[in-house]
């Protein structure tokens, strides 16, 4: 006879200490039962959170119970057999209840040491704070927590520049443009001439937020879209004329922290595509327009590219309610990094009075490929998220060009810096040479 298991929770949502309960347990019995206990109104709700497990455990059998039960091992032993349809031949739990469950079903009991190594996981504690929680989170509930960021605007206002300046500055996944793609593969297959359907502007929005959600699994707290389906919306009514009911369908559920919307204050630029500066204003202010009426959280960018990134990132980490620091570093200072498990950065020497993290990659480069690499032989940029709870009681210093800015952090405070690092401290770039350097977390 097989021997079939059960355990029970509300995985809400889904982290590591319940990975390993459902894998210790899996690997304990031939067949294993989850029930999944919902509640109205959570987020995320208990369909969404099945629907996870399921595809991380495809062969464990998930059943969904409504969770309208008093916390009682005799009542949840009834539920239990009742749901399964049977008794089963050992139960599992992370939890001392686990005992006086399984002894009401009359079958065997096994604890499992799910917080061995995640400590840190409590469904409570990532709900209130997944940014600080990611590494508990399986890519798949990643996608759920990750802020969205659609940069959108009128043709040749700078919008795919301005979405991957965003990525590279949050070394964070960006979402390409499918639209732009079927746009200069129908042109090159001779059919620009050809009215525009409404099935073609469907299918682009569908193929966007595919790889859109494909891309979330891979993000790091914040991704970054170029374009998305609420401006598909828009291009529809460019070129077909009409507002199209079904394209909204699909953009209406989508869920996007905020809107970067490129102005028009750049010149038209023709790539030999482009066909659309005599409607640049026009769709400009569509979008202004029906953003507003959407309330959706949006900024303008104006400007140039310097100007308009830091913009867009300051907007962008209110949201996040965090910042993307860079650090140069020596060889040395690398190697204390790594010996604190990549969590903060070694006191500063007696002779250095403050800790200079800079706010972007240009910057932390240029100081690690020159300085570093002219000192020692080696330099590399670091990176960390820092919360801004703790970084909005500093000024941000200028110290050259409108690039090279820093914060400065006096050297007693550095120990409130590091805890303030969500995350870890990881190694995005080497300059020079170096056998066997450290990577980061």
């Amino acid at each position: 006879m097989p021997r079939r298991g059960v355990t029970v929770g509300k995985f809400y949502p889904p982290h590591r200490g319940h990975r390993r309960l459902i894998e210790a347990a899996r690997s304990r019995c031939d067949e294993l039962f989850v029930l999944v206990a919902s509640r109205p109104r959570e987020d995320p709700p208990a369909a969404k959170r099945l629907g996870w497990l399921q595809q991380m455990f495809p062969e464990v059998h998930f059943i969904l119970v409504e969770d309208t039960y008093p916390e009682a091992p005799a009542v949840w032993a009834e539920v239990t057999v009742r749901e399964l349809g049977f008794t089963p031949d050992v139960a599992f739990a992370g939890e001392d209840y686990g005992a006086a469950w399984a002894g009401e079903m009359g079958c065997g009991f096994e604890m499992v040491d799910r917080t061995r190594g995640a400590s840190e996981c409590a469904g409570r504690t990532v709900r209130s704070d997944p940014m600080g929680h990611w590494q508990c989170l399986d890519p798949i509930v990643r996608a759920y927590y990750a802020r969205r960021v659609a940069v959108v605007g009128a043709e040749s206002t700078g919008t795919t520049t301005m979405a991957r300046n965003l990525a590279e500055h949050y070394q964070t996944v960006l979402v390409p443009e499918y639209g732009r793609d079927y746009y200069e593969d129908r042109m090159r297959s001779g059919r620009g001439g050809a009215p525009w359907t409404t099935a073609e502007f469907v299918q682009i929005a569908e193929r966007q937020a595919e790889w859109e959600e494909l891309a979330a699994c891979l993000s790091d707290r914040v991704l970054i879209c170029d374009t998305d389906p609420f401006a598909t919306e828009i291009w529809h009514e460019r070129y077909v004329g009409t507002i199209s009911q079904e394209v909204a369908r699909i953009s209406v559920s989508r869920r996007y922290a905020l809107y970067i919307l490129t102005g028009t204050d750049i010149p038209f630029v023709q790539d030999g595509f482009r066909d659309g500066e005599h409607v640049r204003e026009w769709m400009h202010e569509r979008f202004v327009k029906e953003l507003r009426a959407r309330d959706k959280a949006f900024v303008i960018v104006e400007g140039d590219p310097i100007t308009r990134l830091k913009a867009a990132t300051e907007a962008i980490d209110r949201v996040l309610g965090l910042s993307r620091l860079y650090r140069p570093v020596g060889p040395k200072e690398l190697d204390l990094i790594a010996e604190s498990g990549w969590s903060s950065f070694p006191p500063r020497l007696e002779w250095q009075p403050i800790f200079y993290p800079v706010l972007n990659f240009e910057y932390a480069a240029r100081i690690a490929s020159e300085w570093n690499v002219k000192d020692s032989g080696y330099g590399a940029v670091t990176t960390c998220w820092v919360r801004r709870q703790f970084l909005d009681r500093y000024e941000v210093h200028q110290v050259g060009g409108r690039a090279t800015l820093e914060y400065w952090i006096p050297a007693e405070e550095l120990t409130a810096f590091n805890a303030a690092i969500v995350g870890g401290i990881q190694v995005v770039r080497e300059y020079g040479s170096r056998v066997g350097a450290p990577r980061g977390s």
